[in-house]
């Protein structure tokens, strides 16, 4: 005994039986097609671009052609269009998800996804989540689909469900900003970019920016002028900059913008 009520210590007892690898192994030249798995809102499959970015062009990627296709909520799967590293999308309505509607007579799609994940031959699959969401039930879905390699960030041992974790620390540890969160997850697989590299990514038709310019003109801003939109503030405390410092990043983008002018 070690002195608690168990033979092992709770906190412990979870991991003495078989577990999964941790992710430290990188994924080879035969990682070629990944499913990207990001089942909640747009917003999240937008702070996810650049890990995307990642997994098809970074470090240990950079020689070989990568096929991405995204998992994603139907709210989440409106913007893949507009996602420059997303080559095929697939849309689910997860009943693990908050946004989920109802269950009732799903079986059919349900069975007819796991036909088609399983058609897509993918050889690996990253699971993007937040500290908040349980990565197993997706994790499940792609074990049955027979997906080799399943990578995700979990707080309990997933055992055989994930073939490499990163284990959760957030929010007890810390809470990174979504984006760093996703990078950190495909770089324990050993997909790198550069810091200048990580920024989200979305590509915007001709036709919405001329969209955007006319409505500019009617409330009399000059498109010309290159105006700079804030949209301060998030739901998720993950996806929110501290409020001095984006006082300061406000001010200092002002004063460099009258120094250029």
């Amino acid at each position: 005994m070690n002195g608690t009520a168990f033979a092992i210590a709770p906190r412990d007892a979870h991991a003495r039986g078989p577990r999964a690898h941790r992710a430290s192994e990188p994924w080879n030249g035969e990682v070629k097609r990944i499913l990207a798995v990001r089942l909640d809102h747009l917003g999240d499959v937008l702070m996810t671009t650049p890990a995307l970015h990642a997994l098809r062009s970074g470090t240990g990627a950079r020689h070989m052609t990568r096929h991405i296709t995204l998992l994603a909520s139907p709210t989440g799967a409106a913007i893949a269009r507009h996602l420059p590293d997303v080559d095929d999308v697939i849309e689910y309505d997860a009943p693990w998800t908050s946004d989920a509607r109802s269950t009732a007579g799903a079986e059919p799609a349900d069975a007819a996804l796991l036909a088609r994940l399983r058609a897509g031959r993918f050889d690996a699959a990253a699971i993007f989540t937040v500290y908040s969401q349980n990565p197993l039930p997706a994790a499940t879905l792609c074990f049955l689909a027979g997906i080799e390699r399943r990578l995700a960030h979990c707080r309990e041992n997933p055992y055989a469900l994930l073939t490499h974790w990163l284990p959760e620390r957030e929010p007890l540890a810390d809470v990174r900003h979504e984006v760093e969160r996703q990078l950190a997850l495909v770089r324990s697989v050993g997909a790198e970019i550069d810091d200048d590299d990580a920024r989200m990514r979305v590509r915007v038709d001709p036709s919405a920016r001329a969209t955007l310019a006319e409505k500019l003109r009617q409330r009399g801003v000059d498109p010309a002028c290159h105006p700079v939109v804030v949209h301060p503030g998030a739901s998720a405390a993950s996806r929110r900059y501290p409020a001095p410092l984006s006082c300061r990043a406000l001010c200092r983008s002002a004063r460099i913008a009258r120094a250029i002018r």
